[in-house]
Order: C-alpha cells, then sequence, then structure tokens
C-alpha cells in the first residue's frame, strides 16, 4: 500500500477520533482523556503483538526514536484535546491539520526529494487546510470579541492547536524513522510505552484534578477504548510509510483528518461549514487523491 493510501486510513480514524475526543475530555480534562486513549491503545497493540506472536526487539542506539515518537505525540494529543474543549471543532481540527507543513520540511532537510507533481498536490492538501480553518471569520467575529472571555478561549484554543501541529509533526517523522529499525506494530508499542508513561506522570502532578476524575472514566471507557483503537489504527499506518520512498505524503495525506472531523461536526453537531470551507474540503481531497494515484 503506497503512502497516500496509508495516510487516508489515518485521516478517516483521526477524524472520527478526533470528533468523539471533544466528549471525554469536557468531563474528564484533556489529560486523564488522553491517558485513557493511549492506555487503551497500548492493550489493543498488545493484543495484537500476542496473537501474532512478534516480539518488539530494542535497539538502544536508535531507542530515542520510539521514546521521542511517543512523548510528543502524547503532548500533542493533550494539546489537540485541550483545545478541542475550548473551541469549535471547525477551527482546530484543519489547524492542527497543518501539520505536513512542518513535517514536509523536517523531510526535506532530512533529504527527501518529493516530484513537482508530488510538491503541487501536497500544496493543494496544505491550502484546503487552511481554508477549511477560517470558519472563525464566517461566524461574524468583530474585533472587540478578541478581548472578551469567548475570545480568549478562542486564543487558547488556537495556541492549543498550533502547538498539537507541531507536536504531531515530530512525533510521526521520528516514527516514520523508527519503522525500518523496529516494525510499523512493534514501534508503535514501543512509542505507547513510552507516552503512557509521559501521560501517567501528567495525570499525577497536573492541577486539573488527578486522581479525582479516575471514578469519572466508567461513563467513557467503551468511547476510549474505541478511540484507542482508532488513534493506534492510525500511528501504525503513517509510522508503516517509513518503509517506502517519500514517507512524508503519508503524514500530508493524514491531515485530511480535519475535513472528516468538520464533516462530521457538520452531520452530528450542526456547527456552520461556509463555501470557503467546503472549497478547502474539495482541495484537500483533490490533492490526496493525486497522491494515491
Amino acid at each position: 500500500m503506497n503512502p497516500a493510501l496509508l495516510g487516508v486510513i489515518a485521516a478517516l480514524s483521526w477524524g472520527t477520533h478526533d470528533f468523539a475526543a471533544r466528549f471525554p475530555s469536557r468531563d474528564i480534562g484533556p489529560r486523564h482523556a488522553v491517558f485513557g486513549v493511549t492506555l487503551s491503545g497500548l492493550v489493543w497493540l498488545s493484543l495484537w503483538l500476542a496473537t501474532t506472536g512478534a516480539t518488539p526487539i530494542l535497539h538502544w542506539p536508535t531507542l530515542w526514536l520510539p521514546a521521542l515518537t511517543g512523548i510528543s505525540f502524547a503532548f500533542a494529543t493533550i494539546w489537540l484535546f485541550a483545545a478541542l474543549t475550548a473551541g469549535p471543532i471547525a477551527v482546530v481540527a484543519p489547524i492542527v491539520g497543518a501539520y505536513p507543513t512542518y513535517a514536509v520540511a523536517f523531510a526535506f532537510i532530512l533529504g527527501s526529494r518529493p516530484s513537482a507533481t508530488d510538491w503541487a498536490a501536497m500544496a493543494a492538501v496544505v491550502l484546503g487546510v487552511i481554508l477549511v480553518a477560517r470558519q472563525g471569520e464566517s461566524q461574524g467575529e468583530t474585533a472587540p470579541a478578541d478581548v472578551s472571555p469567548q475570545g480568549a478561549a478562542r486564543a487558547r484554543a488556537l495556541g492549543y492547536a498550533f502547538a498539537a501541529g507541531l507536536g504531531f509533526a515530530c512525533s510521526l517523522t521520528a516514527g516514520q524513522y523508527a519503522a525500518p529499525h523496529y516494525g510499523e506494530i512493534e514501534g508503535t508499542w514501543l512509542a505507547r510505552i513510552f507516552g503512557l508513561a509521559a501521560v501517567t506522570l501528567l495525570c499525577l502532578t497536573g492541577p486539573d484534578g488527578g486522581a479525582a476524575r479516575l471514578g469519572r472514566y466508567g461513563r467513557w471507557w467503551i468511547l476510549l477504548a474505541v478511540m484507542g483503537l482508532l488513534d493506534s489504527l492510525a500511528l501504525t499506518a503513517v509510522i508503516a510509510a517509513g518503509h517506502q520512498p517519500n514517507a512524508e505524503i503519508a503524514t500530508v495525506t493524514s491531515s485530511a483528518f480535519g475535513a472528516v472531523t468538520v464533516i462530521l461536526a457538520r452531520v452530528f453537531l450542526k456547527e456552520a461549514v461556509t463555501p470557503a470551507q467546503w472549497t478547502g474540503i474539495a482541495l484537500i481531497f483533490a490533492g490526496v487523491g493525486v497522491l494515491s494515484a
């Protein structure tokens, strides 16, 4: 399977995952929601490894790659959930989905040279992400809103969203470089170990309720388990592209998750989608189509 199609699998999985993330995040907090997702993802991956008989083998000189993958992914997911809690899905998801701009820059620095057609298609995807992210302007926001509580929440959401995008770019780039050393499933499993350790520490030391929120996990455990499966599937798909040339294409096409999330928010939450956003969504799918050909 080529990198673009792997990215499409990731986009569909992450798009559904991020749409669902808003609900438990607002109840138990972003850190605890990420803890639940990371733990359930690790359980799913462990079951897969047990079924197939595969055993992760540590390569000490490159162990920093799955460590960076897991820790940066955990932080990025926390920032994503915080952004989804503070702002509209239709604003947050596309901004986070701009992480290919960082990932492609990393890949170029590290020596990757996509074709002119690939560059044009990736530019279409990124432009589509930017257009979808213009949702806030379509809501008729005025300048005074920037200093209101609503405007402050929007500013926090934007800050978290940009930080999450950078974190995902670092994670996916490191994960793709780890894949040839560990394999996609084994590498994702190792990354989850490091990510779970980081999130556990944050939950124990954070100011957002600590262990007191554990009592509210019960109502969300099924959703968190499904989200963990989707999250692990998406991360594994993008990391699997590390075995192929131009692995960054999978990272770019996976960013279409923002369009998936916006469509789900439109259908189920009735969030407004402007003509400019529909144009952006069309550009995203057109770019993904070219990259997948």
